[in-house]
């Protein structure tokens, strides 16, 4: 049988009061005080000696015997932060976990857009310079020199030059006495390079002189170099001072 610790305390205190008792009892006889005044007042101490031993008793198991409630801990910022961490942790090994989409499937959900490209079709009438095949820019000459400056071109559009139906049309510059129009007689098929003559004389007057011209189609249309066709070829000249 288990025996509590409140029933062992009071079983100490009442073995106490027995012990106390019978030393009472047994007080020797024959001194000066009468033998029965000195046995209660030996009763009675012996009496409050027990009852203070029985209190601090009682008091101690009564104070031993409260029920200690245990503080539950709030939450604390490390522990939300623990928290915190252990869910990022979860997270980046699920997304390591997830098998990357193929190259196939990326395509298949997220179509590239495409620029379509520009198609430019070369109209029937133009023109490529090629290079100066006589007086290249910078040559110098007399006063009233006679010149035969000759241009390599090459027909870069769809259209064949005919013979007789195109020509050579001043625009602009000094146009050192050469003749404009000038009707050229040369077959020039679709893509074709030829070599345009014209005869010209150098100005009088010493210094840089410059003559712009184009080809013309149908005594109307001009057709120039360049990357849309407009601009002149030219002949460039310095002439010596007298």
């Amino acid at each position: 049988m288990k025996i509590s610790r409140n029933h062992a305390l009071l079983l100490m205190a009442a073995a106490l009061a027995v012990a106390a008792l019978a030393c009472v009892r047994s007080a020797p006889l024959g001194s000066n005080e009468d033998a029965g005044q000195a046995t209660e007042k030996a009763a009675a101490t012996a009496d409050a000696e027990i009852q203070q031993t029985l209190d601090a008793l009682l008091g101690q198991a009564t104070v031993d015997n409260v029920p200690t409630e245990t503080p539950t801990p709030l939450p604390t910022a490390t522990t939300e932060a623990t928290a915190t961490l252990e869910a990022a942790q979860l997270t980046a090994l699920a997304m390591a976990l997830t098998p990357s989409p193929t190259v196939a499937e990326t395509s298949a959900v997220t179509p590239t857009a495409t620029n379509p490209v520009a198609t430019t079709t070369p109209p029937c009438y133009a023109a490529r310079y090629v290079y100066d095949e006589t007086y290249p820019d910078g040559t110098r000459v007399d006063p009233g020199q006679a010149m035969a400056k000759t241009w390599r071109l090459q027909n870069v559009g769809t259209c064949d030059w005919r013979a007789g139906q195109y020509e050579l049309f001043f625009v602009g510059g000094n146009r050192m006495n050469g003749s404009s129009p000038l009707t050229l007689y040369q077959p020039v098929a679709a893509g074709a390079y030829a070599n345009f003559t014209i005869n010209l004389v150098a100005p009088p007057t010493p210094g840089t002189h410059r003559g712009e011209w184009v080809l013309r189609f149908d005594g109307t249309q001009q057709v120039g170099v360049g990357p849309d066709f407009n601009l002149p070829i030219w002949i460039e000249v310095i002439v010596r001072g007298q």
